[in-house]
């Protein structure tokens, strides 16, 4: 088996401000994946592809030069190692299971919550395990990570309504996102990333059913500023979306 130190991801998108939202989602879940490389169409991901090694790509499909749907057919027939995942809108998903038929590994729909990117990182990671082996970066007592879980749980209680880089905390104590995921995980059932979520949500159903606060502001207010990502990321979780449960609460208690 292939020792290696992470997992390679080339992003392939062609609107700057999408590919950086989308790497900051990668690399905030706490899974051992590293954006290395990244290309605004599919011509320029293979042409990084012929030079540098990387063990999964993630593609939009409507993009100038080469779509998302021929890159990925031309992965699979060069480089049939490589994990392809295509990102598609919702009026798209004729496109999806066309990409399917390309032998894509799965994909993901418009807009990418954290969630979403957790799962299907968390599938890649499943499936690329079998290939490779990441290292165990340390060995701490067992006192010592229920500490460091108990930290994360405090971080995230105090500053759910921020933009939480799970990164960049993972780095002040020291550790990777993906070994501080692994600690967490082991001494919570859960990861960071899906406790947040947890969190933002349950102060969001208080919101709904304490205050006369809108929509979009509750969802500014527990860390969701784009009111349709929290709408979607609300019904997930909750199975309704939240003028439902609000209105669904404030007739249950009148």
């Amino acid at each position: 088996m292939t020792h290696i130190d992470h997992f390679s991801i080339l992003l392939v998108e062609d609107e700057y401000y999408l590919r950086q939202a989308l790497k900051h989602n990668i690399e905030a879940t706490g899974e051992p994946f590293i954006v290395t490389h990244e290309a605004t169409n599919g011509a320029e991901a293979l042409d990084i592809l012929k030079k540098e090694q990387v063990h999964v790509v993630i593609t939009d499909i409507q993009m100038p030069v080469m779509d998302g749907l021929a890159l990925a057919k031309q992965i699979h027939l060069l480089y049939p190692e490589i994990l392809t995942v295509i990102i598609t809108g919702y009026s798209e998903f004729e496109y999806a299971r066309e990409a399917l038929r390309q032998q894509v590994f799965d994909y993901i729909t418009k807009p990418v919550s954290e969630d979403d990117m957790l799962n299907i990182l968390a599938k890649l990671h499943q499936k690329l395990s079998s290939l490779y082996e990441l290292p165990d970066e340390y060995s701490i007592p067992g006192c010592d990570a229920k500490a460091y879980s108990d930290r994360v749980i405090t971080y995230i209680q105090e500053h759910y309504m921020e933009d939480i880089d799970f990164g960049s905390f993972a780095e002040t104590m020291g550790f990777s996102s993906a070994y501080l995921t692994k600690i967490f995980k082991k001494h919570t059932g859960t990861t960071p990333i899906k406790m947040l979520t947890e969190v933002r949500i349950h102060k969001a159903k208080q919101l709904l059913t304490t205050t006369s606060m809108s929509i979009q502001e509750i969802g500014s207010a527990v860390g969701y500023p784009d009111q349709f990502h929290f709408s979607k990321t609300f019904r997930k979780i909750v199975s309704v979306n939240p003028t439902s449960y609000r209105n669904t609460h404030q007739t249950e208690t009148t």
